[in-house]
């Protein structure tokens, strides 16, 4: 057995009873936390980007909350080039989140070597409150730069209460002189901190397809074959092209992300395009998919606990890792550059 299928039988065996209790405790026990790492979670490093994507595309079935804490060790890790730890990534200010260089206020007093202390807050940090690490963007004497800290002394963290993915420990974090050490290129921070990003938006796109397989098998044996003036449900043609316009662009979806991997593992990086439409997609199939089982199940959905949570982590895909419309417009850029060279 590879290790992405032990970890998928960990997830396959544990989530769907620990999925509720996530979500309400807004947090991950410390003995699934154990199990995960015990599972190689946290050792992407030793994964192909695809079995990556296999293993949070399946989480997000259940907990899109646990996928995203997979996701976020691993781009971490993916960027400082050590694995086997629980990583969180600190980018957003209390100022605001799209536009990183405006509202940079963290601090770096740098010393010789590449030693630092860093002062400053962060929000909306993911997996916080589990990290033995946290890789923060501080203006450093160059300018924005990536450093690693350590939890521990001068880092306090405060857990946030979303509403959506409960349990990804996001957190404000508060940083107070705390020890670091310079992991990036000075005054390159806000490019880098974007590479690493660009791992995440793509597996949004997983997460995305996650969520449309956890609606749909809570719609196909709850409500496609209910009968509805004598017609069972699922023989009606607007679900069936309902459910087929989903279908597609999931597949569309699939093959965006098999070939994004593949490039990535030959590159070292992942494409910006891919990540950009890859997060925009998920999103889309994800709000599609949980609106429609919503709608096809009527009044039991909305006594469906899997179908609930899905449909409010669903909305995070427009906005974490960079909101809808500054996605959008990068991938017109990038598109009305292409077609005016022709």
């Amino acid at each position: 057995m590879s290790s992405v299928d032990h970890l998928i039988r960990l997830l396959d065996e544990v989530l769907p009873r620990e999925a509720d209790a996530i979500d309400k405790n807004n947090q991950v026990s410390a003995d699934l936390l154990q199990s995960l790492k015990s599972a190689g979670a946290f050792n992407s490093l030793s994964m192909r980007l695809s079995d990556l994507l296999k293993a949070v595309r399946f989480a997000s079935k259940w907990s899109p909350a646990v996928a995203h804490i997979i996701t976020t060790s691993a781009v971490v890790a993916r960027r400082v080039k050590e694995d086997g730890r629980v990583y969180s990534l600190c980018i957003t200010e209390p100022g605001g989140g799209t536009d990183i260089k405006a509202n940079l206020k963290t601090i770096a007093d740098e010393r010789p070597g590449g030693e630092a202390y860093i002062t400053g807050e962060k929000v909306f940090a993911s997996n916080a409150i589990y990290a033995t690490h946290f890789l923060v963007l501080a203006q450093g004497p160059s300018g924005p730069t990536l450093y690693l800290a350590e939890a521990g002394r001068g880092v306090k963290v405060e857990r946030q209460e979303l509403f959506t993915f409960r349990g990804a420990g996001v957190s404000r974090v508060v940083f107070e002189g705390a020890p670091a050490v310079r992991v990036g290129t000075p005054g390159k921070g806000i490019r880098e901190a974007l590479e690493a990003v660009n791992y995440e938006r793509l597996s949004y796109g997983a997460i995305g397809l996650g969520i449309k397989d956890g609606s749909f098998e809570e719609v196909g044996p709850r409500a496609l074959s209910k009968r509805i003036f004598g017609v069972e449900l699922g023989d009606y043609q607007g679900i069936r092209w309902s459910i087929a316009d989903i279908e597609a662009r999931a597949r569309a979806l699939e093959a965006l992300l098999d070939s994004a991997a593949a490039r990535a593992d030959v590159q070292g990086y992942v494409d910006p395009y891919d990540a950009a439409v890859a997060k925009v997609l998920g999103a889309e199939l994800s709000q599609r998919a949980t609106w429609l089982a919503m709608q096809v199940m009527g009044g039991a959905g909305f006594s469906n606990p899997r179908l609930e949570r899905l449909a409010r982590d669903a909305r995070m895909l427009d906005i974490g890792a960079g909101a809808r419309e500054v996605i959008l417009d990068f991938i017109g850029e990038q598109a009305v550059k292409k077609y005016r060279g022709h």
